[in-house]
């Protein structure tokens, strides 16, 4: 029994000295110390992936405003414009369409409502083009009719 209750005494004392290390003013300042060093470099890291969030997301602002003055340019010649030309510019508009409804998860809630603005100005100027020219479809096929068959 006097060698579990000197065991016990001596447990006791080493958690003693331990939790006596643990708390003193050096130990205290040197884990401070790490810690605002953490703390430093995550906010550095934080204010590059900032920074790279930003630019990223400028740089698709401006591309989107480019895309929507290209679909209010085009859409306007509505009137005029001839098969072929509607053709190349249904192709990069799909193309760019794509591209956008998939980033467009990610914008904010005004400029979400004018992609959906910019469609349906796209999808008039559709209707508009089919209704003067008739159904075009992607793939213009010349056929020889008069062709011999021998």
């Amino acid at each position: 029994m006097k060698i579990a209750s000197k065991f016990k005494t001596i447990g006791l004392a080493l958690a003693m000295g331990t939790f006596m290390f643990a708390c003193s003013q050096d130990t205290q300042n040197e884990t401070n110390a790490e810690v605002d060093e953490t703390q430093a470099e995550l906010s550095d890291e934080n204010a590059e992936l900032n920074a790279d969030m930003n630019e990223a997301g400028t740089e698709m602002n401006q591309e989107y405003n480019e895309f929507e003055g290209w679909v209010k340019t085009n859409t306007e010649r509505a009137d005029n414009v001839t098969a072929d030309e509607y053709r190349e510019m249904r192709a990069e508009y799909k193309l760019k369409e794509e591209r956008f409804e998939n980033e467009s998860s990610t914008w904010d809630e005004e400029t979400r409502r004018d992609w959906e603005a910019t469609k349906a100005e796209w999808k008039e100027f559709e209707d508009k083009v089919q209704k003067r020219l008739g159904k075009i479809d992607d793939i213009d096929v010349d056929v020889d009719v008069n062709r011999d068959n021998n």
